[in-house]
This record gives C-alpha cells, sequence and structure tokens, in this order.
C-alpha cells in the first residue's frame, strides 16, 4: 500500500525542466499547508525533522486528520501503512530509498526528495479527503 502511493507521489522535476516534481502551485493543499505551518519552507523542515527522527525503517506522512481536516505530519514504523489519517504525501525512509544515491545520509535524501513530489497528485488526494474541489 505505501509504495502504491509513494510511486504515485514522485515525478520528474520541475528544477530540471522535465515534469511536475516539486512545484507547489497556489491552491488548496498549498494554502492548508502555510495555514498550519505559515509557509512551505517550515512546512518541509518540520516534516523533515519528524521524518529523520525515525530509527530504523518506517515512512514520513504527510496526512489529513478526518475529524478536523486539518494536516498533520505523522510517522509509521517499518512497513506499517498510515491508517489514522488519509494520506497525502508519503517518504519512504527505509534505507533502500537512500543508501546508494545519498551514502546512506537521510537528511540530505530528505532535503532531495522535494524536488521530486508530484505535489500535483498531494493536491488531488487532499481535495478527495477534504471533500473539496478545485476552483
Amino acid at each position: 500500500i505505501n509504495h502504491s502511493l509513494f510511486w504515485n507521489n514522485l515525478a520528474p522535476s520541475a528544477k530540471e525542466g522535465k515534469g511536475p516534481g516539486g512545484a507547489l502551485a497556489d491552491g488548496p493543499l498549498k494554502a492548508a499547508i502555510v495555514a498550519q505551518w505559515g509557509s512551505v519552507d517550515a512546512f518541509i523542515q518540520a516534516f523533515n525533522a519528524a521524518t529523520a527522527g525515525i530509527q530504523g525503517s518506517g515512512w514520513g506522512w504527510l496526512g489529513l486528520n478526518p475529524q478536523d481536516k486539518r494536516l498533520e505530519i505523522v510517522t509509521t514504523a517499518n512497513q506499517d501503512p498510515l491508517l489514522t489519517h488519509v494520506p497525502i504525501i508519503g517518504v519512504d525512509i527505509w534505507e533502500h530509498a537512500f543508501y546508494l544515491q545519498y551514502l546512506n545520509v537521510k537528511v540530505d535524501y530528505l532535503a532531495a526528495i522535494w524536488n521530486v513530489i508530484n505535489f500535483q497528485e498531494a493536491e488531488k488526494r487532499y481535495l478527495e479527503g477534504t471533500g473539496g474541489s478545485k476552483l
């Protein structure tokens, strides 16, 4: 389940002119992130700090709390799926995700992953979770 979400959460980098990866356009998801964390950069810092703190293998998630419809950063151990929230973005923090390209430096992997996050897919999940629609 986690990897099915993960692969759809990735896209070629917009910075490299190859696709939409890393580009978070103005819209409901960006507005919700800014409302919750103050800025996209502050969100990324908080997400990376929480996810880097995972001991061993696991996942970092941006999830939508189904009760209050607020975004929250959640981590799960091992291959446990996110069951308490609607998954918006999931980042694989298993060693196999970063040990070759990032020489096992988790924080470098986390800094780079945002260049390939498919925010279009994330916004689609966010809208489905909130019952909203993009105007």
